[in-house]
């Protein structure tokens, strides 16, 4: 998989797919801090609010728990496809970076199943939930660079020239 860094806004990113943190906090499903539900509008919502019903019907508490993905119509969004995942919270005492690479492997087998080529998101913990960008850094590289798939273009939307200096040297190095 070809992997590249940006500065920009993931909400007006053309790809087959968008990456979105969902926030999970006791199985309740959180806001997440980049608006993207907001700015894909009405469908997208609608759709992600009638699998997290459908979820809870089965008994699947709130739906989403951490390191699950699931997709929607990614709406007014200029993608296809919405990939809500539910990034797992960092606690310095559990060091869960297994868990954090799950969260990647769900998204790539979300995505995988629905076709997409190209996939655009913001690394996982530098939003929020937030996690040490060396941490995330690490784990998003290697995960999406081990993880058989048949996305051929990931492109890692970030907002400050802070993180995308350290991304693009981390790319620089493999």
């Amino acid at each position: 998989m070809k992997l590249r860094a940006v500065l920009g806004d993931l909400a007006a990113r053309e790809a087959d797919a968008i990456g979105r943190v969902v926030l999970v906090r006791r199985r309740r499903v959180l806001a997440d801090d980049l608006g993207l539900l907001a700015a894909a509008g009405p469908a997208a919502a609608g759709a992600f609010d009638e699998l997290l019903a459908l979820a809870r019907a089965g008994g699947a508490g709130a739906g989403l728990a951490a390191g699950q993905a699931v997709s929607t119509t990614a709406g007014d969004l200029p993608a296809r496809w919405l990939v809500h995942v539910a990034v797992p919270r960092y606690l310095p005492q559990r060091q869960d970076e297994f868990r954090l690479a799950a969260a990647y492997r769900a998204m790539l087998e979300v995505a995988d199943g629905l076709g997409a080529q190209t996939l655009a998101l913001t690394p996982f913990g530098l939003t929020l939930p937030y996690w040490p960008l060396d941490t995330a850094t690490r784990v998003a590289l290697s995960t999406l660079r081990n993880t058989p798939c048949r996305v051929r273009e990931a492109t890692l939307v970030v907002r400050t020239t802070g993180a995308l200096d350290v991304l693009a040297e981390a790319l620089a190095r493999r």
